[in-house]
């Protein structure tokens, strides 16, 4: 199947996306398809989706957090009270790893005003689990990652990240908070996913309710961070969440990513992180895939996103993969993200290996 193809498959079932934007790009090819729309709920007529369009990246976020860390060149053994005297007592590494043993998620804003309460809460949380016992994926151990960044560049996250991140790779259209430019996916309607997790307990159980709550949004979600921490708590600035950003963006981080794994790129220390860790699909902050075809087999590494945005990276052929899709835009349960995201990463392994073809 053609890139195209697989795009205009991913936003015509039942269900899906309503418009997805996917991009290979690698020594010698670039290409990207772009089908249906940006925003059906909420609007009389539907937008288009567009390769210009902005995205939430939600935990997409946490692989520029990750390379923030490697710009830094942080101690991976070091403990986190190093930076952060009042943090439970874990290493960045098991941070990084999702094995502190924290809280897979908490709703900061059920007992926080602002970031400054929030950044103290996540601090004083007990932890759950016995650090190092397992993986247990905590968007809470980002939050504290995130403060590791700006504590250890001196500076807002923000400016930390434009420092050592979005500037060295050329990025122009990523921003904490809201979108750069006029066009942006609408995720999902108001905070109800959130809203249910409290009443049901599931997937996270935590002894809070929604009545704890009085600010919940019940409107379509445009041009505003999805994730009810990062939005109501953080004001859009966290470690775990809270960037806008563009495909093409993304396209010039993977790259930059690629050159530093080869050794040519601002980030030397990158390759620990790419590094296999003791959990299966799990880097150090990066999440990882195996893909095979043509007898190569190849790893990929990436964040995905809650709301539909994955980029990944495979160094051996200096290749970039992103998916922007806007799977919060329907009615009804999302498609699950590995449910979009295996066959598309299959695809565009197959293109770089027929390119020349």
């Amino acid at each position: 199947m053609t890139l195209q193809e697989v795009v205009n498959a991913l936003v015509a079932p039942d269900g899906a996306p309503p418009g997805a934007c996917l991009a290979v790009r690698a020594p010698g090819i670039d290409a990207l398809a772009v089908a249906g729309h940006r925003q059906v709920l909420g609007v009389d007529d539907p937008l288009p989706m567009t390769a210009a369009t902005s995205h939430d990246l939600a935990s997409v976020t946490k692989a520029f957090t990750t390379t923030a860390l490697a710009a830094l060149d942080i101690d991976l053994t070091a403990p986190v009270r190093r930076y952060l005297p009042d943090a439970p007592p874990v290493t960045v590494d098991d941070l990084l790893l999702h094995r502190g043993g924290l809280w897979e998620w908490w709703p900061t804003y059920c007992d926080a005003a602002g970031p400054d309460e929030g950044a103290r809460l996540v601090r004083a949380l007990p932890l759950r689990y016995a650090p190092g016992a397992g993986r247990h994926y905590s968007d809470l151990g980002f939050m504290l990652l995130g403060q590791v960044v700006a504590t250890a560049a001196g500076a807002p996250l923000p400016d930390a990240l434009r420092e050592l991140v979005l500037d060295p790779a050329g990025l122009t259209q990523t921003a904490f908070g809201t979108p750069v430019g006029p066009e942006a996916a609408a995720t999902g309607a108001g905070d109800a996913i959130e809203r249910r997790m409290l009443d049901t307990g599931e997937p996270y159980p935590v002894p809070r309710s929604a009545a704890d709550f009085a600010g919940w949004r019940r409107t379509v979600i445009v041009a505003e961070v999805s994730d009810g921490n990062a939005f109501h708590t953080f004001r859009g600035v966290s470690g775990h969440a809270g960037l806008f950003s563009t495909v093409e963006d993304l396209l010039r981080l993977g790259a930059t990513l690629c050159a530093s794994a080869a050794g040519d790129g601002p980030w030397h220390a990158l390759g620990t992180y790419l590094s296999t860790g003791p959990d299966a699909g799990q880097s150090r902050g990066f999440r990882s895939w195996t893909t095979a075809v043509r007898g190569c087999t190849a790893t990929a590494y990436g964040h995905p996103g809650f709301t539909g945005v994955t980029l990944a990276v495979l160094p051996e052929h200096r290749a970039s993969v992103v998916l922007a899709a806007n799977r919060l835009q329907v009615h009804g349960d999302p498609v699950p993200n590995e449910e979009m995201w295996l066959p598309v990463l299959h695809t565009a392994h197959l293109l770089l290996h027929y390119r020349g073809d």
